[in-house]
């Protein structure tokens, strides 16, 4: 006798990883001396990395531990790379390093109150 196989259920739709998963990085929350300095150094303009972006300013190598979760977060993120959103997204970043010298404090100790404040909440939200 020969049963019919079920038919296969259709693959659930993948779950969200968040793209700082498999990566290291230092957590410390107090921002350093001299990534204060970088920050300050660096300034608005060069942050943002737009038409006065300097790659070779002292400032980056400084701020390298703070930026690179940035970074990655970035890459990871879904959707075509519009001018408009690379515009954003380097904004996005120029403004939580901004803030992070204005704090003495690295993104890494916000609370999720401190997050809405600073950027918004989106039209996702948790329930």
């Amino acid at each position: 006798m020969t049963a019919a196989l079920p038919e296969p259920a259709e693959a659930p739709p993948p779950r969200w990883c968040s793209p700082l998963a498999g990566h290291r990085f230092d957590t410390t929350v107090e921002v350093r001396a001299d990534e204060m300095r970088g920050i300050a150094e660096l300034g608005v303009r060069n942050l943002r990395r737009l038409q006065y972006h300097d790659r070779s300013a002292p400032g980056w190598a400084a701020i390298g531990r703070l930026q690179r979760p940035l970074e990655v977060v970035n890459a990871g993120l879904d959707g075509p790379v519009t001018q408009h959103r690379r515009r954003a997204m380097l904004d996005v970043v120029a403004l939580l390093l901004l803030r992070c010298a204005e704090e003495g404090r690295t993104f890494w100790g916000r609370t999720e109150d401190e997050w809405v404040h600073l950027l918004g909440r989106g039209t996702c939200q948790t329930q």
